[in-house]
């Protein structure tokens, strides 16, 4: 075979490890924008759909959308294999690998692609967690059936109104720790026949903030045509979400809306923000700083904690990294997720790295890339006290200024690590999973009465670890820190 066909042959192949990487993003952003919306879906009906058959129905397709999710997974999987995160990784190049320019580095694109969905997708992940999390907890908090006294009275034409208490036994007063007192007493009630004009005696459990006596006036949901069913006392607004089918009462409802909504925003926000946050690199800037280097190594650090103006320190950071060596030294080009094996993976391809040299008050990181000098971009974040002396170093240079040219017709590809989780999420994690699926089924479609909790503990344990199954099947590596590496260091990193 001449050299010309093994070249041939070489870039056939990049170019099919291309196109599959191709696929594999694809199929990852279809299985996320059908599942994620079906996760949320799930406590959204429960908290606000009243009809019984209708809620069962759209939460069994939700729950069925997520489990056909999951199957697709295990089908890529079976179809390419599970693969460790460095190979996944090279599953994902965006372009073949090239030669060496013989006439020199290339120019820097005029734009670079954004990150944001990179990030978004994070944030998603962590929103849909949390919102399984909670949804579980909303799941027990209501029934999925009427008790059998309201669900009788209004298959009879039930209505909620105010009636007279004729008699009052065995009241109590409680006093608890929060909150005002309560009284509770076993009262009988003249119930309105509709079909006699007279009242029939019931007797039901009142829970009044004052005590009882006859001839007072309680609140009950009854059927004025059938008043020999009885009646359930309590608040207009409970008996009403009752009457109507609802599983939650309304202030139950109401609490767990904003707690979702507010918890599962601010975790997704908080990992918005740790993946870099608005900060980002598309367009160049005079603050924008360039140098040549190449990737020789990837590992652990610890970013030493700053110290605020108080004079307390914050916690210190562990870093994923790749070490980038250029004439002025190693730098740490941060990322969010592990980076075992990605050196590997870039070899010793010859790049720029790209960083945004303005700092704020308390900023450790900035927004950075890597630009390969085949086409790819890896964008991620620098630490600064390693950036201002290769800023100062007369080999860096501003993008579009004389040390590194612009050219306006380039185009370069994201390298999204994060893009190919259907090869790297774990057994384990699949299988918790559907578990969890199984419980909320359960949950929806059954009255498991005091076993409610337990089965949604189980529920929020499945998530818990799944999300734990995943990390560790994809993260677990030695965790040794930087011993020089830090704040205020001008030690370089250090390639594991």
């Amino acid at each position: 075979m001449t050299a010309n066909e093994g070249m041939a042959r070489e870039g056939a192949s990049g170019e099919g490890a291309v196109r599959a990487g191709r696929a594999t993003r694809r199929v990852a952003a279809v299985i996320a924008v059908v599942g994620c919306p079906a996760v949320v879906a799930v406590p959204a009906i429960w908290m606000f759909c009243t009809d019984e058959q209708a809620r069962q129905w759209g939460i069994a397709a939700s729950l069925a959308v997520v489990l056909g999710a999951l199957a697709a997974v295990a089908l890529r999987q079976r179809g390419t294999g599970r693969r460790s995160g460095a190979d996944t990784f090279a599953a994902l190049r965006p372009v073949p690998g090239n030669a060496p320019h013989a006439s020199g580095p290339p120019d820097l694109p005029a734009r670079l692609p954004t990150r944001r969905p990179a990030q978004l997708r994070g944030a998603a992940s962590v929103f849909c967690c949390t919102t399984a999390v909670l949804g579980f907890v909303a799941l027990a908090a209501g029934d999925a059936e009427r008790p059998a006294p309201v669900d009788g009275i209004a298959a009879a034409g039930g209505v909620i109104q105010d009636v007279r208490v004729t008699s009052v036994r065995n009241s109590e007063r409680h006093n608890p720790s929060r909150g005002k007192d309560y009284y509770t007493a076993t009262s009988v009630v003249a119930l309105p026949d509709a079909r006699t004009g007279g009242s029939v005696p019931a007797t039901v459990s009142t829970h009044t903030p004052e005590p009882l006596r006859p001839g007072s006036e309680v609140t009950v949901l009854y059927a004025p045509s059938k008043p020999a069913l009885g009646a359930v006392q309590g608040l207009p607004e409970p008996l009403r979400a009752s009457l109507d089918g609802a599983p939650l009462a309304p202030g139950a409802r109401t609490a767990l809306l904003l707690i979702w909504l507010l918890g599962a925003g601010f975790l997704g926000g908080l990992q918005f923000l740790h993946s870099g946050g608005f900060r980002t690199l598309t367009r160049w800037t005079k603050d924008d700083r360039a140098v040549r280097g190449r990737c020789t190594g990837d590992g652990v650090s610890q970013l030493a904690p700053a110290t605020e103006r108080s004079g307390r320190k914050k916690a210190s950071r562990r870093l994923d990294q790749l070490v980038i060596a250029t004439d002025g030294g190693e730098v740490r080009f941060v990322l969010d997720g592990a980076t075992d094996g990605y050196a590997g993976q870039l070899g010793p391809e010859p790049l720029w790295l790209c960083w945004r040299a303005r700092q704020k008050a308390g900023q450790q990181l900035a927004p950075a890339v890597l630009v390969g000098d085949s086409g790819w971009a890896l964008h991620g974040q620098m630490v600064l006290t390693e950036a201002e002396p290769l800023a100062e170093e007369n080999g860096t240079a501003t993008p579009g200024g004389a040390g590194a040219p612009v050219d306006a017709q380039r185009e370069v590809r994201v390298w999204d690590p994060r893009a190919g989780w259907p090869l790297r999420v774990g057994r384990g994690a699949m299988i918790a999973a559907a578990v969890a699926l199984v419980l909320a089924a359960l949950l929806t479609m059954t009255s498991l009465g005091g076993g409610r909790w337990w089965a949604a503990a189980g529920g929020v344990l499945c998530v818990l670890g799944a999300v734990a199954a995943d990390a560790l099947s994809t993260a677990w590596r030695a965790t040794a820190p930087n011993d020089s590496g830090g704040e205020g260091s001008s030690s370089p990193a250090t390639a594991r």
